[in-house]
Parts: C-alpha cells; structure tokens; sequence
C-alpha cells in the first residue's frame, strides 16, 4: 500500500491557507462567473456555454503555466502502487476517469466537453466537478482538465488548472511484473508560494485515497 509522504515541501503553509483558498475562489468565481471562466454554471443542456467555460479556462491555463517559473512554485511527488492484476486489467480500470467516482474524495461529477485522437492519443476534454477542502467547509470547484491516453503504450497524461492559479500535471505509467502491475503517478502541482504546501498536501492525500481504492477494488474484481 502507499504511504503518505511525512514531509512534502520544505515549508507549510499554515493554518491560514484554507482560508486563503477559500477568499481566492470566491473572489475568482465572482469576477469571472459572468465571463465563462471556471467558477460559472453553465446553461444547462448548453453545450456552447461548457465550450466557453472550457475555453476561457484553458486560456488561463496556458498563461498561467507560461508564468510559472516566475509567478508559481513547483513540486513534483511520485506515487506508486503495486496491483496484483495484469496489466490488461489494470490499464483501462485505472485510466477510466469515471471509475474514480466515489473513490477519490474531491470528485462529485463531470462535464463532458468533447473527445478525439491527436497525435496517437485519445484525448478527453472536460470540467471536473468537485468539492475542496478549505478549513471546516468545502468549496465547490470546477476543475478544467485534458487527458490524453496512449493505450498501446500503457500510459497516459492529465492535465489540469483550478482557480486560483492551481495547476497540476499527471503522467501515470503502467509496468508489468509477473502477474501484478505497478502503476506510477509522477505529479507535478504548480501554485503560488501561499497555497503551494497546501496544494500538495491536499492533492497528494487525495491521490492517495483514489490509488489505494482502484487498487482494492481492481484487486477484488469489482473493476
């Protein structure tokens, strides 16, 4: 099983920092809610809302990851897990977005905004819908994200950015051992200075969470 790092940045944040979250999500959700930008409530059954939400978003993203040398700090975590499964069970199980509903604690639903094939990979664009932890309450989140899977490689990337400024970067690789699988998220979390330790706290706990379910219920054949 995978065990929560002690230690993951040299500093924490404090006890300010979901405060600070919460201030910065709001504050976010108010002044762009009007423009698209994650934070808004799409029409519903309006697929050229999600499309502007989505867009809008990934603008930031892009802007934001260009600054992120000078505007963000990073922190790269690796989280492997050893699944006693082949990997032709472990690979589509794992990689399947929807089977981490009610197994990673942030994730409360989804919104489908399109897929294709680019350059060898299945790409899926969407917005998570989550809940995040910040203090005793939790603030609801829209997380724009892009997944791109190389099934005949056995990995695949994710890609995604939150307000405010939150950005983190998933390659998750598969290798086979014997009859088992190890499977390997190399996570990269850029944000500002205030929020970094927070950010990596907060994402590290739950990539955890949904390893050690995908691992139990891949495992015990429910995947």
């Amino acid at each position: 099983m995978v065990e929560r790092p002690e230690q993951l940045c040299g500093q924490r944040a404090g006890s300010s920092a979901p405060k600070l979250v919460a201030a910065c999500v709001l504050a976010a959700g108010i002044a762009l809610g009007g423009t698209g930008v994650a934070g808004a409530e799409p029409d519903s059954g309006s697929s050229s809302a999600l499309d502007a939400e989505w867009e809008a978003s990934w603008a930031a993203y892009e802007f934001e990851e260009s600054q992120a040398g000078t505007a963000l700090v990073t922190v790269n975590v690796d989280l492997p897990v050893t699944i006693d499964a082949p990997i032709d069970r472990v690979f589509p199980a794992y990689s399947n977005f929807s089977n981490s509903f009610g197994r990673h604690p942030f994730l409360k639903g989804v919104l489908d905004r399109r897929k294709y094939t680019e350059g060898g990979a299945d790409v899926w664009e969407f917005i998570a819908l989550e809940d995040i932890p910040a203090g005793p309450v939790s603030i609801p989140g829209r997380t724009v994200g892009q997944q791109r899977v190389y099934a005949a490689d056995h990995w695949y990337s994710t890609d995604t950015w939150d307000m405010p400024g939150v950005i983190t970067h998933q390659k998750v690789t598969f290798a086979e051992d014997g009859d088992a699988t190890t499977v390997t998220e190399h996570l990269t979390f850029s944000a500002p200075a205030a929020l970094i330790d927070y950010t990596v706290q907060n994402g590290v706990s739950s990539h955890i969470a949904n390893q050690q379910a995908m691992q139990r219920d891949i495992e015990n054949g429910t995947l």
